[in-house]
């Protein structure tokens, strides 16, 4: 038996304008999604939002639409 402790990955946390910039839109346009409750999910550190990149991406794959589907 291996009494090796196994460390999981931690999601890096990003801040506002690394997010705007990863998905190509305006800070102000993150801020308005953030208030309106249709952006990705955040995490509020100080008062500041933060980003988890994983929760990010699984937000960018609940918007995919299959073409085919579409009509």
């Amino acid at each position: 038996m291996s009494s090796e402790t196994v460390v999981e990955p931690v999601s890096p946390l990003l801040d506002s304008r690394e997010v705007a910039a990863y998905l190509k839109v305006s800070e102000s346009t993150l801020s308005r999604w953030r208030s309106a409750g249709t952006g990705p999910p955040f995490l509020r550190l100080g008062g500041i939002a933060r980003y988890r990149l994983d929760a990010v991406d699984r937000w960018l794959t609940g918007l995919e639409h299959d073409h085919a589907s579409q009509g």
